[in-house]
């Protein structure tokens, strides 16, 4: 997937979060999100560098 922009639901397939936790994250600052009248669309580089910050804090307190 080469798009930089996501519709909810192609975020959602893309990031395996549900939109409430996409908002959650958004609302945190962690990730990126625009709202477009009634609709939001959302950031898959923000996805990705949170999606793999979240991985390497997992993989750095693993034992």
């Amino acid at each position: 997937m080469n798009k930089r922009w996501l519709t909810t639901k192609q975020a959602e397939e893309y990031s395996n979060l549900c939109f409430k936790t996409l908002k959650k994250y958004y609302l945190e600052g962690e990730i990126y999100a625009k709202k477009i009248g009634n609709k939001w669309i959302w950031d898959r580089e923000s996805i990705d560098a949170f999606l793999n910050e979240d991985k390497v804090k997992i993989e750095k307190y693993s034992i």
